[in-house]
C-alpha cells in the first residue's frame, strides 16, 4: 500500500487549474509544504537539494494571473515539478551533486526546462542526485544518500534520486531526470513509478551538466503510464500523436533473449517469468525469442564512452582531477581517476562498436518471421539494495541497463507490477521501443499493464 499524498492525474490537474476549481498557487503551496515536511521529518533523506518558493510561486501567480484575464495556458498549467540538481534553472545554483566542485549559478534555464515551464509547469526545487550523476543507487557524501520510499534501509536507485523519490512521495506529480546508464530507469522502478529514457536527441542538451554527451537524455519520472504519456506532450515530440488508447487490437509481440535471464537473481528472475507467464495467459501477448548481440561487450563499450567523455568534460569545466581529490566523493573520483588513460582512439572504436549494437535492435523490430513491437530485458538483477551493500552494488547493477540504453531507443522503466512494493517487483523491467516512437511505446506498454 502507498502511505503517500496521491496527485489526480496531470491532465485533471491542469484541467482544474483551466477551470478554476483550483489555482496554481494552492498546488504549488500544497507541493512545498508536502517538501519542507518531508525535509524536516527526513534529515537523513533529503530529497531536495533546495526549494525555491518565490520562484515557484511567482510562475504560479503568473499563470493564474492569465487565467483570470481569459488568456490561453499550456496543456501542463499549475502542475508542480521537481527538477534534477545538474539541470540549470536561471539564477539558481546547479551543484550537480558536487558542491565543493562544481556549484555554478546558472545564467540561463535549460531549454528542456524552459519548454515545461513555458506549457505551464512549475519547478518548485532541485532534487539530490549521486555526485556528478555517477552511479545508479542514489548516494551523495554531500547532501545524505536517498532512502527508499517503501523499503526500510534500501536506496532510491539513482542516478536521479531525489527526482524519482519526490514524485513516489507524492511531493510533486512529475519531475525531470536525467539518464546516461540507467539514471532515470533505476530509481523509477525502485521506487514504484514510471520513468522514460527517450530516444537519442529527443530533447536539447543545453544546460545539462555532462556525464556523457553521447549518453545523456534528459526524460520525466511520473506517477503512471498516462501520465507519462501527457508529460512528454506534442511540444518534445512534434511528429508523435498522444495516444489515449492503445491503437492496435492485436497480439502484442515481445522480442527478448533468454540468455539474459542469468543476470538476475533466483528471486527477480521467478518473478520476471511469471510477469511473462502472465501475459501469455492473457492470450494477448507473445514473446518472441532471440539471440541478442553481447550486453557484456557492449557495457565495456559504453562505460569507455561515458568514462573517456566524463573525464574530458571535467577537465574543461573544473581542471586537473586530482586538485579535487578531497572534494569528491570515492564513486566520482574513482570513476575520473579510471578514465584517465582512455584515449580518442579508445573513444572512437567504442562508438563504432556501440553503432553495430544499436543497429541489431533498431533491424530487429522488422526481422523476419520475428517482427516485435518491443524488446523486454530486466532492469536491476536485483531489488533496491541496502545503504551497507554499497560497495558491491555498482557493477552489476549497470550490466542490463548501460548498454541497452547506448542503442539510443527509447526505454521505460517500470517495476514488474504496479502498486506492488516488493523487492521483486521493485527490481523493474525494461521495455524498448522504435526510435522516436514514444508514444507507440507507451501505447503498448499501456495494454500490457491493462493485462497484467
Amino acid at each position: 500500500m502507498n502511505p503517500y499524498f496521491h496527485w489526480p492525474p496531470l491532465r485533471e490537474i491542469a484541467t482544474q487549474v483551466k477551470s478554476r476549481s483550483t489555482t496554481a498557487q494552492t498546488l504549488v503551496m500544497k507541493s512545498l509544504d508536502l517538501a519542507k515536511n518531508e525535509l524536516l521529518g527526513s534529515s537523513i533523506s533529503p530529497t531536495f537539494i533546495s526549494l525555491h518558493s518565490d520562484e515557484a510561486l511567482q510562475l504560479a501567480n503568473r499563470i493564474d494571473t492569465r487565467i483570470a484575464r481569459g488568456e490561453e495556458v499550456g496543456d501542463l498549467a499549475g502542475i508542480p515539478i521537481a527538477v534534477k540538481d545538474n539541470i540549470d534553472w536561471a539564477g539558481l545554483i546547479t551543484s550537480a551533486g558536487s558542491p565543493k566542485a562544481y556549484s555554478k549559478k546558472a545564467t540561463h534555464t535549460a531549454p528542456v526546462l524552459q519548454q515545461l515551464i513555458d506549457r505551464g509547469a512549475i519547478p518548485i526545487g532541485k532534487t539530490n542526485l549521486n555526485e556528478w550523476a555517477v552511479g545508479l543507487t542514489g548516494e551523495n557524501i554531500h547532501y545524505g544518500d536517498v532512502i527508499n520510499p517503501f523499503i526500510d534501509g534500501c536506496l532510491s536507485g539513482g542516478s536521479s534520486s531525489g527526482s524519482a523519490r519526490a514524485v513516489a512521495m507524492g511531493i510533486v506529480p512529475a519531475a525531470l531526470g536525467s539518464d546516461t546508464g540507467g539514471s532515470i530507469r533505476m530509481p523509477a522502478a525502485w521506487c514504484g513509478i514510471v520513468g522514460l529514457r527517450p530516444s537519442s536527441n529527443a530533447f536539447p542538451l543545453d544546460g545539462v551538466v555532462p556525464r556523457s554527451r553521447t549518453l545523456d537524455v534528459v526524460g520525466p519520472l511520473t506517477k503512471t503510464i498516462d501520465d507519462c504519456a501527457y508529460f512528454l506532450g506534442d511540444l518534445f515530440l512534434p511528429n508523435a500523436k498522444i495516444c489515449s488508447q492503445p491503437q492496435s487490437k492485436n497480439l502484442i509481440r515481445i522480442g527478448w533473449d533468454p540468455k539474459l535471464l542469468s543476470k538476475l537473481s533466483t528471486n527477480v528472475r521467478s518473478a520476471f517469468l511469471e510477469w511473462m507467464d502472465l501475459l501469455q495467459n492473457t492470450q494477448r501477448a507473445s514473446f518472441v525469442e532471440q539471440q541478442w548481440p553481447s550486453l557484456d561487450l557492449a557495457t565495456q563499450n559504453a562505460l569507455i564512452v561515458l568514462q573517456k567523455e566524463f573525464y574530458d568534460d571535467f577537465l574543461q569545466m573544473c581542471g586537473d582531477v586530482e586538485n579535487f581529490s578531497s572534494s569528491l566523493g570515492n564513486p566520482a573520483l574513482n570513476e575520473l581517476r579510471n578514465s584517465k588513460n582512455l584515449t580518442s582512439t579508445d573513444l572512437e572504436q567504442a562508438l563504432l562498436s556501440l553503432r553495430h549494437f544499436a543497429m541489431y535492435f533498431e533491424q530487429a523490430f522488422d526481422a523476419p518471421n520475428q517482427e516485435v513491437d518491443v524488446f523486454a530485458l530486466g532492469l536491476s538483477p536485483c531489488g533496491p539494495v541496502l545503504q551497507k551493500n554499497l560497495p558491491d552494488a555498482a557493477k552489476p547493477l549497470r550490466e542490463l541497463s548501460l548498454a541497452i540504453g547506448a542503442t539510443g531507443l527509447p526505454i521505460l522503466g517500470i517495476p514488474l507490477i504496479q502498486g506492488v512494493y516488493s523487492a521483486e517487483s521493485l527490481a523493474g523491467i525494461q521495455l524498448i521501443g522504435r526510435k522516436h516512437q514514444e508514444h507507440q511505446l507507451i501505447s503498448v506498454v499501456k495494454r500490457l499493464n491493462a493485462l497484467s
